[in-house]
């Protein structure tokens, strides 16, 4: 079920802590359902949904579980729309307990989102 929630399909980690996903946003995509009627545009928690889930792909990949403990600076400066497609650039940076996230959403080379998301490191094998 939660899978059609899920826009982060092609990730390409450029370094342990660094990945670049591209993602196309299908004209049907369900984040559009009552957002805004005759002038749809993503969400702006669908961004962030993406966020969440390219870091725990990063966290996975590095053998890691973490639960995601504040966003900062979070800014929306510009829409996604039915068929465009994006790139979401994420960087962490270890500081022992936290891993602190940097993201960027760019559409046509312009940057749409940005911020700041910190993650919690937890033992494995937790919820």
């Amino acid at each position: 079920m939660l899978d059609q929630w899920n826009l982060l399909k092609d990730v390409n980690w450029i370094a342990p802590d660094r990945l670049e996903a591209r993602v196309r946003v299908p004209q049907d995509c369900i984040w559009f359902t009552g957002h805004f009627p005759g002038e749809p545009i993503l969400p702006g928690i669908a961004l962030v949904y993406t966020v969440y889930e390219a870091i725990l792909r990063t966290a996975q990949k590095r053998g890691e579980a973490v639960s995601i403990s504040s966003l900062k600076r979070v800014r929306f400066t510009g829409p996604v729309r039915p068929g465009e497609a994006f790139l979401l650039n994420l960087t962490g940076e270890d500081r022992n307990t936290e891993i602190l996230f940097n993201f960027k959403v760019i559409v046509h080379d312009k940057v749409i989102c940005s911020g700041q998301a910190a993650a919690t490191k937890r033992p494995s094998g937790i919820n």
